[in-house]
């Protein structure tokens, strides 16, 4: 296993040292191991900056970063998730019952609710943001309204295109792909 110096881990990574000390700092990073006055870092502190770096040019910021690498907790606990949820489905059965009938919202055995992650970490950002989780998930539920149709509509009318494909699993994966960024980059592009 390779040792490096916080300036030769820099050097490898293409940041700077104190970036890299700022994302110890945010546990994005973990700590070094220290041989008497000197901090070693390893191959798995130049892996996880690389996914950092990746995840950067992708266009999340720190805050989303970590979220996706599980760093801060989307919530202050999953109980406070749990109470959330519950409290939905007391004052705004409604949205509950859209956002359950979209795949978003499960129901566990125990009568918890369970949201995907993905989308958790996005109604974690808006929170992050000021944005009050409920009319984040109205958001959520009228665009998933909106989009079924239209989501219908571009993968019958896409289908056939992948249809000869020697990996139909990949090529229906990799469709969903093609499709998510598309609408990414119409979203991106739209002038508010």
């Amino acid at each position: 296993m390779m040792r490096y110096t916080v300036e030769e881990l820099a050097a490898k990574v293409g940041m700077s040292p104190r970036n890299v000390r700022a994302h110890q700092t945010r546990n994005l990073l973990g700590p070094p191991t220290r041989r008497g006055r000197t901090a070693y870092y390893d191959d798995g502190h130049v892996r996880r900056l690389e996914a950092i770096k990746a995840l950067q040019r992708q266009g999340y910021n720190l805050v989303a970063i970590e979220a996706i690498l599980g760093v801060r907790a989307p919530f202050a606990s999953g109980e406070a998730l749990q109470s959330l949820l519950q409290h939905l489905g007391r004052e705004q059965p409604a949205l509950v019952h859209a956002l359950a009938g979209h795949g978003v919202l499960v129901h566990g055995e125990d009568g918890s609710m369970q949201m995907a992650p993905r989308l958790l970490r996005s109604v974690v950002g808006l929170h992050r943001a000021g944005v009050h989780p409920v009319p984040s998930l109205h958001i959520l539920s009228e665009a998933l309204d909106r989009l079924r149709g239209v989501a219908a509509e571009l993968v019958r009318s896409t289908a056939t295109s992948t249809s000869a494909s020697s990996d139909p699993d990949g090529a229906a994966d990799a469709l969903v792909h093609l499709l998510t960024e598309a609408f990414r980059v119409a979203l991106e592009n739209v002038e508010a």
